[in-house]
């Protein structure tokens, strides 16, 4: 039986997947059989693809997790973090925050993409990949089974300028990590649980190594931390897993 946080993460995920109409005020027709006539093997497609990537590949869930995240927080679900930029225009993706975005979570998105064309092409969105094909690696990483509406649209633009102050950052205090998930719509008890899906993949020192030496003139982490907690994690990253 899945653990109450388990749980409690899979309802938060499943409101995150409500993106498209609280936070960019559309009223898309979703549904879970969105494709059952223009694309009836959607779904084993997408879970063939992801299977064989998180094999081949074992941090493709933690990658997929974190993509949708940074999706869905900017704009709504609308695969805008996944265009490129040009010499025109700097894209979502190219943002600061969003450069350490992991290739894995992107390849799975190509490969389910370039496998549905094949079979019915010009039909499926890459916004319903995403959501899917999280949803399906999170399972496979021990999560319960939730429901994906699907009939999303992708977006036809992405601007970095729109990431700044609608993802948190690890440099960020409480309350303002509650005032970006409140913004949102989600409570402090889910963004608890959506902030734990990190358990999934795992931290890079150079994110938060800012709180942990030289803190300051008078100390060497910063103060809001557990003493025992900063001295652990000063451990874990003296290995130079930055």
């Amino acid at each position: 039986m899945a653990s109450p946080f388990l749980l409690l993460f899979t309802i938060s995920l499943s409101l995150l997947l409500l993106c498209p109409v609280s936070f960019a005020q559309r009223r898309p027709l979703l549904t879970t059989a969105y494709y059952r006539k223009s694309c009836p093997r959607f779904e084993q497609i997408v879970q063939d693809t992801t299977t064989n990537k998180q094999i081949s590949s074992p941090t493709t869930a933690a990658a997929a997790l974190r993509l949708f995240f940074h999706d869905c927080f900017v704009g709504g679900c609308d695969a805008s973090v996944l265009i490129s930029s040009t010499r025109f225009s700097q894209a979502e993706r190219d943002a600061d925050i969003n450069l350490s975005l992991p290739g894995d979570g992107f390849d799975v998105v190509v490969r389910a993409k370039t496998a549905l064309e094949l079979t019915c092409p010009g039909v499926v969105s890459c916004a319903d990949i995403l959501a899917v094909a999280t949803r399906n690696l999170v399972v496979m990483m021990g999560g319960p089974f939730y429901t994906v509406k699907l009939g999303r649209k992708d977006s036809l633009t992405s601007r970095a300028s729109d990431v700044e102050g609608n993802l948190p950052r690890p440099t960020m205090s409480m309350n303002q990590m509650i005032k970006i998930f409140m913004s949102k719509g989600f409570s402090v008890q889910e963004m608890v649980a959506l902030s734990g899906a990190h358990t999934i993949g795992f931290s890079h020192c150079k994110e938060f190594s800012s709180i942990l030496y030289n803190y300051s003139r008078t100390m060497q982490s910063d103060p809001a931390y557990y003493p025992e907690f900063a001295t652990s994690l000063r451990k874990a990253c003296a290995d130079g897993r930055w």
